[in-house]
């Protein structure tokens, strides 16, 4: 009898051990992360009340979009479709109907806000916010108090720029500002709900990784080209160069407030700029860690720079001896320097051009007006950028060598006008 006993013990035992095993092979191959196909996102209770037809729609219709949330973190852990595509206070006029559900097509940072409540209030001090969309368009559809609260005013109390549009905007047209400026500005476009930004940006739909955020090729749907190519300067740069050799290395998904120098052997965009790193904490501000401003005419300190700067130390000594970080922003203050100079050598060219009567006021009137703007815009933000980032191409041949030539070039023309008038 005890024998029996022992028996179906150890065939229950067995069996159980088996179930569990079924269980999780079929979780894994077929509905899970690594599964061939599924008709919902994962385990998790996404698909119950309406959830369960936005999936079972969707899985039809446009089954990216399942695949990319079955994949996500955000489904692991049960969010469901309407967590996101549910109204909040201030969206009235972003619900729609749409098959008898109340949803928010487009979801704002209100909606991220109500689980990154921290996140988006650093991302709403950036300069990925509101003032990433003032550059393009300007004081238009803003509020007096958003222009204060989003620090849009100058001395005097008056909205930057006047007010106005950049005036490559007005040069291009709307149209293809729709499809250029505005594409990478709209990081900070203001919303129907008031709020400004979109995180979708860097956390792209709908998987939301923070793998992916990381990752420069993120970072560099924007920035990149003539006027503010971080991205192959990142590239041409010893952490760059180290980065895209030895990416097998990088734990892109390790968990937020845990990354070293095991994680990162050396630095992404967002591990100086953004990440948790070390000691450092996070943040979604990206100009928390920067001491100059380098993309206006003249680059300048940025309010409370020095201690940006000693932040982003903080990030550098896990790598490199503090002699060492000196001697490079030694340098680069330097070229930073060199760079503002040549700006103003162009702008006293053009200035005396103007006050003399032979240019006009018509913003890229002139060739000289191109030339100078290029001046600032591309070879001067070029060479500041290069400088604090270690591309050396785009300190001298890119930069300061482009500078140089425009200056004799302008000058040149300058004489001419002159001597025809």
């Amino acid at each position: 009898m005890k024998s029996a006993s022992k028996r179906m013990i150890t065939l229950l035992g067995l069996g159980t051990v088996f179930v569990c095993a079924l269980l999780f092979l079929s979780y894994h191959y077929i509905i899970g992360p690594g599964g061939l196909s599924t008709s919902v996102p994962s385990l998790s209770a996404v698909a119950t009340g309406d959830n369960k037809a936005c999936v079972e729609c969707h899985q039809k219709e446009n089954p990216g979009i399942i695949q990319q949330y079955h994949d996500s973190e955000h489904s692991s852990r049960g969010v469901q479709c309407l967590d996101c595509h549910k109204a909040v206070k201030g969206q009235d006029t972003l619900t729609t109907q749409h098959y008898n559900v109340a949803i928010i097509s487009k979801p704002t940072p209100n909606n991220c806000a109500q689980c990154h409540a921290t996140e988006v209030k650093q991302f709403e001090a950036s300069n990925h916010s509101a003032r990433s969309w003032y550059v393009v368009q300007g004081a238009k559809n803003f509020t007096s108090e958003e222009l204060a609260k989003y620090h849009l005013l100058d001395a005097n109390g008056k909205p930057l720029n006047g007010g106005n549009a950049n005036a490559v905007y007005n040069l291009i047209g709307k149209d293809a500002s729709a499809q250029s400026c505005e594409v990478c500005h709209a990081i900070g476009q203001k919303n129907g709900d008031g709020s400004f930004g979109d995180c979708t940006k860097c956390h792209l739909r709908h998987t939301f990784d923070v793998a992916q955020a990381r990752k420069p090729e993120t970072c560099a749907q924007c920035h990149l080209g003539p006027d503010h190519p971080q991205a192959e300067i990142y590239n041409e740069s010893a952490h760059g160069t180290y980065y895209q050799a030895n990416q097998s290395k990088y734990n892109m998904d390790a968990p937020p407030g845990t990354l070293t120098v095991k994680d990162f052997p050396a630095p992404t965009c967002a591990t100086c700029h953004m990440s948790a790193f070390g000691s450092v904490q996070g943040t979604h501000d990206v100009g928390q860690r920067l001491k100059d401003n380098l993309t206006p005419e003249i680059a300048s300190l940025r309010k409370d720079g020095d201690v940006h700067q000693q932040t982003m130390n903080s990030i550098c000594l896990n790598c490199h001896v503090q002699s060492f970080i000196n001697n490079v922003m030694s340098k680069a203050d330097k070229t930073i320097a060199l760079s503002n100079q040549n700006v103003l050598k162009g702008k006293s060219i053009v200035q005396d051009l103007r006050n003399s009567g032979l240019l006009g006021t018509k913003p890229f009137g002139t060739p000289i007006d191109f030339e100078y703007f290029e001046l600032w815009h591309h070879e001067g933000r070029r060479a500041r950028f290069g400088a604090v980032m270690g591309g050396a191409d785009y300190v001298n041949w890119n930069g300061i060598y482009e500078q140089e030539k425009a200056l004799v070039d302008m000058q040149s023309k300058a004489d001419a006008l002159k001597a025809k008038h």
